[in-house]
């Protein structure tokens, strides 16, 4: 959000601000929402009236770097184009910030009504879709990532209590997770529209879940990311690979552990070019030997740019780092007392003699 007022050309540092938010918007394809608190969006499109002023300073300032000031320039041409929110066009302040207000939780697609989704802290997901879904952008790279909760999967015989049970879980960031008490056909899907992810990205689906002490049947599944529009649900199974939930098997068909405490396992990639391939399915199963299964415990699926770390950094490490900086501080406070007082002896010793 950039909110342009009369004097925001005056300063070099909201200039160079803005001119790193229009790069983020092109590469990395992230939203700018222009507010304009009593200027008019024209004058930011061509630099005209107080901004004038402004830009002639800079220029005469900064005359040895115009590559500088033509990129301001090109910012504020940008930002001025792009559709926002323009002061003069409501009734007063508080009718403005309220429609700013109900414009970012319509991007992030969370409900108005207070569920006890918002309110969390910063390295929390935020919660959406009614609690189905979360979401989250990578610190490296802002990029998009979603989870779909256990209640947004397609789970075969999910509502049958005899197969599964749904109840909450301390460590997940949804209400509640699914657990298997017994299957023989085991078959979970999430699906997700290519119009939510980030453009040209590659993506990958990884299924987040534990397992119980006594789990059974899971030791290989099989796993398939599709397009729904461009590849049939048969055609997919026969392409669908084989994972490994326990056992021996390559790096990449095993499952790891997560930041957060759970484990992941891959059930494919792809890559979201435009996002208008409609939706990705992201499917897990094993309906070939139709054997007992049970103990597996799902949080959910989870959509992640390709690189990008798993998880919610655990508070606990930034605890010991700070026990650790803490410890060492109090060593070298001892050392330096230590020193100190060897000097103070030696002083005293010449004196003596």
């Amino acid at each position: 959000m950039v909110i342009f007022s009369k004097s925001y050309a005056s300063s070099k540092w909201c200039l160079d601000e803005l001119a790193h938010i229009i790069k983020c918007q092109k590469e990395l394809d992230q939203i700018v929402i222009p507010i304009f608190y009593n200027v008019d969006p024209s004058d930011v499109r061509h630099q005209t009236q107080t901004f004038a002023e402004s830009f002639s300073q800079h220029e005469e300032k900064y005359k040895d770097d115009i590559e500088r000031i033509q990129r301001w320039r090109d910012a504020f041409a940008e930002s001025g184009k792009i559709s926002g929110f323009h002061l003069q066009n409501y009734r007063n302040e508080a009718e403005c910030i309220k429609e700013i207000v109900d414009e970012l939780m319509s991007l992030l697609h969370i409900k108005s009504d207070d569920d006890g989704d918002r309110g969390m802290d910063a390295q929390t997901p935020i919660l959406i879709d009614e609690g189905k879904m979360s979401f989250s952008r990578d610190k490296k790279t802002g990029k998009k990532c979603f989870m779909i909760a256990a209640r947004g999967l397609d789970i075969e015989w999910s509502n049958t209590p005899d197969y599964w049970e749904w109840l909450p879980h301390s460590d997940s960031r949804f209400g509640e997770v699914a657990k298997l008490k017994w299957v023989c056909w085991l078959d979970i899907r999430g699906k997700i529209e290519t119009r939510r992810l980030s453009k040209r990205t590659k993506y990958v689906a990884y299924l987040v879940f534990k397992l119980e002490d006594k789990f059974h049947g899971l030791e290989t599944v099989s796993a398939v990311v599709r397009f729904v529009d461009s590849m049939s649900v048969k055609e997919a199974e026969q392409r669908a690979s084989v994972v490994h939930f326990a056992g021996q098997g390559s790096r990449e068909t095993l499952p790891f552990k997560r930041a957060d405490g759970w484990m992941e396992l891959k059930m494919g990639d792809f890559f979201n070019d435009a996002g208008e391939d409609g939706d990705v399915d992201a499917r897990l199963m094993e309906t070939q030997r139709l054997e007992a299964k049970g103990g597996l415990i799902v949080q959910g699926v989870e959509f992640r740019p390709e690189g990008s770390r798993s998880g919610v950094p655990p508070r606990m490490k930034k605890r010991r780092i700070l026990l650790l900086l803490c410890l060492i501080v109090l060593v070298l406070f001892g050392l330096i007392q230590v020193l100190l007082y060897m000097a103070l002896l030696d002083e005293r010793i010449n004196r003596e003699n």
